[in-house]
């Protein structure tokens, strides 16, 4: 996110929802045209679940990086600490969903849809980083 007033920073959070979506759509088609993921998982089921969550996220990054930039005077390096520890929380949901547990809850989670699920959010997280 841009540091430099907030015209920068919504001019450059709008762009990472931009890319986030963008980036993600192209996974998420790709994936499907090669993988064999099932029709009845839920977060890869048409692309309405991806773009809702491809805002979402990329607009919650915007949002901690604005927070961040509020109150520390090296927001990017403090930005950088606590997106990336997100991230790898992020991901817990979706190893969960290969469990046994995970699977009897949300059917349709494949080592490969759930792989795709994982570099979205990758994606996602290096969108907001690009553009800051």
């Amino acid at each position: 996110m841009a540091d430099s007033g907030t015209g920068s920073l919504l001019k450059a959070g709008a762009l990472a929802v931009v890319v986030s979506v963008v980036a993600n759509h192209f996974l998420h088609a790709g994936a499907l045209a090669v993988f064999d993921i099932p029709h009845d998982f839920p977060p890869l089921h048409g692309a309405g679940p991806v773009v809702f969550f491809s805002v979402f996220g990329a607009l919650a990054g915007v949002g901690v990086f604005a927070g961040i930039a509020s109150v520390s005077a090296r927001p990017v390096p403090v930005f950088r600490v606590v997106a990336g520890v997100t991230l790898v929380v992020s991901l817990i949901p979706d190893l969960w969903l290969l469990t046994e547990s995970g699977a009897a809850n949300f059917s349709g989670g494949t080592p490969a849809g759930v792989g795709t699920l994982m570099v979205m959010h990758v994606i996602s997280a290096a969108a907001v980083e690009r553009r800051r």
